[in-house]
């Protein structure tokens, strides 16, 4: 049976189905997935479906509009045959252009497990981008700058999940806890949508089993019958086939993993959970939480027979998690869209967004400080800029303290996407400084001359600023990464003159 097959028998099936039509604004939540079958899952689950609207004209995704429990969802896939962090991040900022009232999203999919001492993951068991004391809940483990003697040093922060879902999180897991799984019900569900012959989301009778980390796949075939047994990691049987959450770690990059060796040692060195391919595009322009259903182990003997279980207990659980998230939640403010126009964000129209902050509402806000990890991603163009700004110059020694070698010391850029526009970027970057008077050298690594050396703290602050937000925009288009970045350091140094610091 074919996906779109398969998407129109999960339509013709639904028992709850509506012909209302909502507005744009109606929809609060955004929920994306990678793969037609990931969509198809979650489509299963929603208790409504609602009719199509139109969509922004650079807007080129297709999607399903519907409703669980009080939350209207807007449902986007990645393009069929497209994957990655930069695929990701696109279909997200165009979902933002066409539903502007969007407040969250969830990343709802399958991903790659990685067993270690205290988490016996499994064969569609489900993990929960969660962070830990040592590690924030989404790392991009590729992201950072090759250095002499083959050394690689992982640079920039990913947001962290929206703090209310979070604490819907912690609710979901006090109910677990006392018996209480709605996900296992959905589950189920899913799995019924279906006639049994044509339905992918039913849990395989192929038995789970996981290779040692140094025994790989014996040949070319899809399945590991001719792989040796006596190779297999000795596991106990569980009291239950039902899926097992575990919260934590997810690792994200460009790449499929295939390999239980990087695998391993994601999990040594970030206390991974998952490995997949998209979550690092959506942390730092969407705020939102990652679902994964563990589909395979990430090693050579990854095939796809788990995909269609995983992929139905990830939905499972996000249906869970929305019934018990707050409607006031979903509709506290709405996450603002990128400009899509890199000619739309400029250094006069940023003077402009800064005057619509008063003295009086500045004076109002208050006294308060904060992390690097709390200023990460934050620009004045969205609300939360025009919040945060202002009550971070009301502690100006603070701030001085924190982050006076951003202007006096050298800033380097060196994303990896800039390859054909270096030197125009360059050439617009050095025109900014040279315009506000900074002590600069632009030098985009490895093209423009010496990278300077920084403290520990200088370089945070500026991975804030200026690599890691430009990093991810850039993968749309350089110039609009080039223009926040701009903006970014715009909207600090103004303020910073308002206080005559």
């Amino acid at each position: 049976m074919s996906w779109l097959s398969l998407i129109k028998n999960i339509f013709n099936m639904r028992t709850i189905l509506t012909a209302k039509t909502l507005s744009h604004d109606d929809y609060k939540i955004g929920w994306i997935c990678a793969l037609p079958l990931e969509m198809a899952a979650a489509q299963a689950l929603l208790d409504e479906i609602h009719e199509d609207l139109p969509v922004q004209p650079n807007d080129h995704n297709a999607y399903t509009l519907g409703s669980i429990g009080k939350h209207n969802i807007v449902i986007a896939c990645l393009p069929s045959g497209v994957y990655g962090i930069a695929s990701a991040t696109t279909v997200a900022m165009q979902l933002l252009s066409s539903f502007r009232s969007i407040h969250f999203g969830l990343m709802v999919g399958i991903g790659g497990g990685v067993p270690q001492e205290g988490a016996d993951i499994r064969l569609g068991d489900v993990v929960i981008s969660m962070p830990t004391t040592t590690q924030r809940a989404v790392i991009q483990y590729d992201f950072g700058k090759a250095l002499s003697g083959g050394e690689f040093q992982r640079t920039g922060m990913l947001n962290q999940p929206p703090e209310h879902l979070l604490a819907a999180i912690s609710k979901l897991q006090a109910n677990h806890l006392m018996g209480r799984k709605q996900f296992i019900d959905f589950l189920a569900e899913i799995e019924h949508e279906l006639p049994k012959s044509a339905s992918p989301f039913t849990r395989p009778l192929r038995e789970d089993i996981l290779y040692v980390a140094d025994y790989h796949h014996a040949n070319r075939a899809t399945n590991c019958d001719n792989c040796d047994g006596a190779r297999t990691v000795p596991r106990s049987s569980r009291d239950s086939r039902d899926p097992v959450v575990y919260y934590g770690v997810i690792a994200s990059a460009n790449q499929v993993v295939k390999d239980s060796q990087v695998r391993d040692k994601l999990g040594s060195e970030f206390g991974a959970y998952c490995v997949e391919m998209e979550a690092a595009g959506f942390m730092n322009n969407f705020p939102c939480l990652i679902i994964r259903g563990i589909s395979d182990y990430a090693d050579s003997h990854k095939n796809n027979d788990w995909q269609g279980y995983a992929a139905a207990a990830a939905a499972a659980y996000a249906k869970e998690l929305l019934l018990l998230t707050s409607v006031t939640h979903a509709e506290a403010q709405n996450v603002q869209a990128p400009l899509s126009d890199p000619d739309l964000i400029t250094v006069s129209q940023v003077k402009d967004l800064l005057k619509t902050t008063t003295p009086s509402e500045t004076a109002a806000a208050p006294a308060a400080t904060f992390s690097h990890d709390e200023l990460g991603g934050v620009y004045l163009g969205t609300i939360r800029g025009q919040e945060i700004i202002p009550r971070l110059i009301k502690n100006p020694d603070h701030w001085r303290n924190e982050s006076n070698a951003l202007i006096a010391r050298l800033i380097e850029i060196h994303p990896q996407w800039w390859i054909e526009r270096t030197e125009e970027s360059a050439r617009i970057m050095n025109e900014f400084f040279v315009r506000n008077r900074l002590t600069y050298r632009v030098n985009i690594y490895p093209r423009l001359g010496e990278r300077p050396a920084y403290h520990g703290n200088d370089r945070e602050y500026l991975n804030i600023l200026f690599d890691h937000n430009l990093g991810w925009q850039t993968q749309l288009d350089p110039n609009i990464g080039l223009n926040i970045g701009i903006l970014n350091i715009w909207s600090i140094l103004e303020f910073l003159d308002r206080q005559s610091l």
